[in-house]
């Protein structure tokens, strides 16, 4: 049965293997021809490859997210990474992920920012969010020499202020089945100085980074970009945020490889959200049309109960 759903990959792990077929099963409901994948040369077909989504945009579900993802690929700035081949036609990649999850608040914040600012205080309980103020995807903050002097990105930011007017952003890595990774970029030194300037760690780390004990992988430099960012902008506070499934495999471990060596005080500057949790507040909190599209994700990327009969 599984066959009809188009061809798999054999070394993926046990996650992948069920978000895959996910995927796949998707592609087909959607009518939609196995394309190949994983970059636009590739010579093997996938079942979570679609053909022509630039032309289609089956691989957003609202349209208004479609045009965007277009605008964006149309005025891609030389310093961003944006794979428009990976972002119209894989349904597997987390980045259309990222803006199938954050297009429609950007779009209700125009309308309502009231509402939207009631559910993201709904999510982040902890944070003392008064007002959002703006929401954004695929974020590089330029010139990159102010900042983390690498192409460093946010997948998606929350930019807030609090009840004084201090302002607050949280940068947000969106995973689904990718993993942070364990290795480190070439010639990161400039970065690893950056890290320790930031203060947030303690006396113990400097030496384990700079003997690459600790590699600076993109766990951390995630982090640092987020601290930069709220350096050189001078916010109040920022934080970290993975989003994730919650059976992802290496979350938690990736969190907890950085918190390890976190002074206390800044414990908070890095934590997790599951998807699970945080779409089931979009569809509780926002209105019914927003609401749908939420259902419509839930159903897309984490209704895992349809494969357990074909796996």
């Amino acid at each position: 049965m599984i066959d009809i759903y188009g061809n798999q990959c054999e070394s993926d792990n046990a996650f992948t293997k069920k978000a895959r077929l996910l995927q796949s099963m998707y592609r087909v409901e959607l009518g939609e021809e196995e394309g190949i994948g994983p970059t636009k040369n590739s010579g093997q077909k996938y079942g979570n490859m679609i053909c022509g989504g630039e032309v289609s945009g089956k691989n957003f579900l609202m349209k208004e997210t479609f045009e965007y993802a277009k605008e964006r690929v149309k005025n891609k700035g030389k310093e961003e990474t944006i794979d428009a081949f990976r972002l119209f036609n894989n349904l597997l990649s987390s980045m259309p992920m990222a803006f199938n999850l954050f297009y429609p608040l950007i779009l209700l914040l125009k309308k309502n920012p009231e509402q939207v600012t009631f559910t993201v205080k709904s999510v982040f309980k902890d944070l003392p969010i008064a007002e959002v103020t703006e929401i954004g995807l695929e974020f590089i903050p330029i010139p990159a020499d102010k900042y983390t002097k690498d192409k460093s990105a946010m997948d998606a930011y929350i930019k807030f202020v609090d009840d004084k007017g201090g302002r607050h952003i949280i940068a947000i890595e969106t995973k689904y089945t990718d993993v942070l990774g364990v290795n480190e970029a070439r010639n990161c030194e400039e970065q690893k100085q950056l890290l320790l300037e930031t203060g947030l760690f303690g006396d113990e780390f400097e030496e384990l980074l700079m003997s690459g004990k600790v590699k600076l992988t993109q766990i951390y430099r995630n982090l640092l970009l987020t601290e930069r960012y709220r350096i050189v902008e001078g916010f109040e506070n920022s934080y970290s945020i993975v989003l994730s499934p919650k059976e992802h495999p290496s979350t938690e471990a990736e969190i907890k490889s950085v918190t390890e060596y976190l002074k206390p005080e800044y414990a908070y500057k890095l934590g997790a959200v599951t998807l699970e949790d945080f779409v089931e507040v979009m569809i509780q909190s926002l209105p019914e049309y927003y609401a749908q599209v939420y259902e419509k994700f839930r159903g897309r990327y984490l209704d895992f109960d349809k494969v357990k009969t074909i796996l």
